[in-house]
């Protein structure tokens, strides 16, 4: 994407740092000594010890030194558990996208899984006759503690509150520790072999991996508050007792209990032990080899000077009129209008434009804009040429219109939640309909608008955010929501723009499945008719319908495609917008108090970076600018390479 506007320094940094020669293939080894958030296990004999470390399971002496590889790397494999045999191994792992109970054998053979479906299964641990597996599941719509009998199958679940309840351990009687995070109750409780529970230990922070001792008289814990992550040990009822060293960071996982006394544990990213006393005793060592080829690429050149134009890819949200001969769409941070290959620039202004959508008679357009100094809702009169502004409500996006066009349905970021809001066209009055959503897609209204329908997030549980995305039909007059699945199961792509996009006659619901164009019959309330069609081949994104819902279109990864509903027929629509550069002429300079160039291994300090034109051409020691030199003042803070943002979390009201 262009984004003309959000050109400075940092960009011009970046593209100094673009030229570099490409790396040629060469071999890797590393030695890792260290990890992050790794688990531990001993084994039943004290001999060896397992452990995850790039999401692999490892096996290393009980006194340290090499460790050895047991699963590949695409397994993502965690918190190892031995069976009471010693032979087998079990684990959590994420290689079919959910958390799923695993185990392999002591040498790495015979892979196992044990669970499947749709919800996660971790902290995997063995009952202490080794019939059993018993892990955490939010199967129920929370986290249980769940046992799985090895030899039929059978899922038993074991606790069953509205809290989360999670990490098991198993105690020699057939009694049952978990962490339970019950409200006024926090801490480890412990399930005994008739199911009745009791409070072994209360918390005041976040409590996990508890572990019984092995003649069951003492649990280990992991209690973490506000910058503090400590072990812990307590017996039934007792004043629980901290055993690992002030400052440490202990990893929120079970600890291991040796016949020596020694408690094995993970924290600061090595293996620590201590007694049951407090006695700390010295870190076991382990050495971990990962081996690759890193093979050498040819490094992107690119052109910082030509003039020539170039195509805008950059396009967002487009939307088709109700007579399906006019586009609208945001580009280069405006909106723009494409009729019969005639391209129309709407805006052309240092505001953001986003979000456009047409009215039901196609004569106005809703759109977002930060031009009143947030985001909300503007509406252009394509008549009058006039644009007003319609919402005060602090950052609103995503309208979409009534089909009688009396109303718009909106979206208001507030913090993590999501409120969803209608507002009159004719006065300005809002009505909040839902709050409380996790950034929810675009809505959109039923034929009669009394439904309004969105892709939110299902969360399996409060513990975590796995869940689907599945279609939310909000009731206009305050009756219950309901929730549609998409179909198979499948989930509505990232919500956003990928859907649902309700037919204006209410027919038809167009959502984005895996990245694909789908409809399907729906009853007036939006209850499935029918078997869903699949309308494209290629990426999809931002459906919107003809006023008669006999066209969809969408967006795909090259313009944009306009389905005939009647026969599948799809019309390639091109968008003939370029772009050029216009690089700047004179010199300015930056004043960096520090300076980081990305290459050094220290930080310059006091320095002048001198820019002539697009380019970088002097970093040298601070001197007094000559009167008329243009100076941006950083001397109070850090410059360095502009860097980009591997995951961020963009909202409208930001």
């Amino acid at each position: 994407m262009i984004l003309p506007k959000l050109i400075g320094p940092a960009a011009l940094l970046t593209g100094a740092c673009l030229s570099v020669a490409a790396a040629q293939t060469r071999h890797v080894d590393l030695r890792l000594t260290e990890g992050t958030n790794i688990a531990a296990a001993l084994s039943p004999d004290g001999q060896t010890i397992a452990i995850d470390l790039l999401g692999r399971i490892w096996i290393l002496p009980r006194t340290g030194g090499s460790a050895k590889v047991l699963t590949d790397e695409f397994g993502d494999a965690r918190q190892p558990a031995w069976s009471p045999d010693g032979k087998r191994i079990a684990f959590q792992s994420f290689r079919d996208g959910t958390w799923h109970i695993w185990s392999i054998a002591a040498d790495g053979s015979s892979p196992r899984q044990h669970t499947l479906g749709e919800f996660d299964h971790r902290e995997p641990t063995w009952s202490r006759d080794g019939a059993s597996l018993l892990f955490s599941s939010d199967r129920s719509g929370n986290y249980d503690i769940w046992r799985l009998t090895l030899a039929s199958g059978r899922l038993d679940r074991i606790t069953n509150d509205p809290a989360d309840e999670f990490g098991p351990s198993a105690g020699p009687d057939g009694s049952i520790a978990f962490a339970s995070a019950k409200p006024g109750a926090a801490g480890v409780w412990v399930a005994d072999p008739n199911g009745a529970l009791t409070l072994w230990a209360g918390a005041d922070g976040r409590v996990a991996g508890p572990s019984f001792s092995p003649d069951g008289r003492t649990i280990t814990y992991n209690v973490q508050t506000t910058g503090v992550s400590q072990l812990v040990a307590a017996e039934r009822g007792q004043t629980p007792r901290v055993l690992s060293a002030e400052g440490a960071d202990v990893f929120p996982f079970r600890a291991s209990w040796a016949a020596d006394g020694s408690i094995l544990y993970t924290s600061d990213g090595q293996l620590g032990q201590v007694r049951l006393d407090g006695t700390r005793l010295p870190t076991v060592p382990f050495d971990a080899r990962v081996t690759f080829d890193r093979t050498g690429y040819p490094r992107a050149r690119r052109d910082f000077d030509g003039r020539s134009a170039e195509p805008v890819r950059g396009v967002m949200s487009p939307t088709v009129s109700p007579d399906g001969r006019t586009y609208v769409f945001v580009a280069l941070g405006d909106l723009w209008r494409l009729t019969a290959g005639r391209l129309d620039r709407l805006t052309s202004d240092l505001n953001i434009e986003a979000d456009p959508q047409f009215s039901p008679d196609g004569a106005k357009l809703a759109f977002a804009s930060d031009r009143g100094g947030s985001m909300e809702l503007w509406i252009r009169d394509f008549a009058a040429g006039t644009d007003r502004q319609l919402t005060k409500s602090g950052g609103a996006a995503l309208p979409a219109w009534t089909p009688d066009g009396a109303r718009i349905v909106f979206q208001v970021q507030r913090g993590l939640g999501t409120e969803i809001h209608t507002v009159e066209v004719a006065t300005g009055a809002t009505t909040r309909l839902r709050n409380n959503l996790f950034q929810p897609s675009r809505a959109t209204f039923s034929a009669d608008g009394r439904f309004v329908a969105v892709a939110a997030l299902r969360a399996n549980s409060a513990k975590y955010r796995e869940g689907r995305n599945d279609i939310l039909i909000i009731a206009t007059d305050g009756s219950p929501d309901r929730w549609i699945v998409p179909p198979a199961g499948r989930g509505i792509g990232a919500r956003g723009i990928d859907g649902p996009a309700w037919s204006p006659d209410g027919k038809r619901i167009a959502f984005v499945i895996d990245g694909l164009a789908w409809s399907q019959p729906v009853e007036p309330n939006g209850e499935p008719a029918g078997p869903p069609i699949r309308h494209s081949d290629e990426l999809a994104n931002s459906l919107s319908w003809t006023g008669d819902g006999s066209h969809l279109v969408f967006q795909a990864t090259e313009g944009l495609r306009n389905v005939r509903m009647a026969d599948g027929a799809i019309e390639r629509v091109a968008i003939p917008l370029t772009w050029k550069r216009s690089n700047p002429t004179k010199t300015v300079t930056i004043h960096a108090g520090r300076m980081w160039d990305g290459r050094a291994d220290r930080v310059q300090t006091n320095v002048d970076i001198v820019v002539r034109g697009h380019r970088i051409v002097a970093v040298r020691p601070h001197r007094r600018p000559a009167p008329g030199d243009s100076v941006i003042d950083a001397s109070a803070l850090t410059v360095m390479p502009g860097l980009a943002d591997a995951h961020a979390h963009i909202g409208y009201g930001t």
